[in-house]
């Protein structure tokens, strides 16, 4: 890795740091973190990946509530480039349920939820904004 190679990915790091825990602390309002003490409501991946992005498990759908996801997202417009990927993650229902997320952008949420697969009272979450999509967008 050359010097600037690796200045760019200890800037990107800071970054990811900082935007990780922004999203941490509101998320903290909604619901709780897995933690080494018990299983929460969702899990932040704290290791950057050299990707301008950070990841999230929800394991409770109520943290896919517009006004959530919509939090996030204004969140995330203050991080030119950046992106947050959410992996839905039910306990219970690994196996049975395909891989399924939202990628939240300042712009615009990539929607590859499918929402056949919830309980009834989450099956009409809609975001404004939003474009279908899959994980691979």
């Amino acid at each position: 890795m050359t010097t600037n190679e690796a200045s760019l990915y200890e800037e990107q790091a800071k970054i990811f740091k900082r935007l990780s825990d922004q999203i941490s602390a509101m998320l903290e309002r909604f619901g709780r973190h897995d933690s080494l003490l018990g299983l929460g409501d969702y899990s932040v991946v704290d290791d950057y990946g050299g990707y301008p992005q950070v990841k999230i498990s929800i394991g409770n759908l109520e943290l896919l509530q517009p006004h959530i996801i919509k939090q996030l997202q204004k969140i995330v417009k203050e991080f030119p480039g950046w992106e947050i990927v959410i992996a839905v993650a039910v306990r219970g229902h690994y196996d049975d349920w395909p891989d399924m997320g939202l990628t939240i952008r300042a712009r615009e949420i990539v929607d590859g939820l499918q929402r056949q697969y919830f309980p009834k009272e989450f099956q009409n979450i809609r975001y404004e904004g939003s474009k279908p999509g899959t994980d691979r967008d």
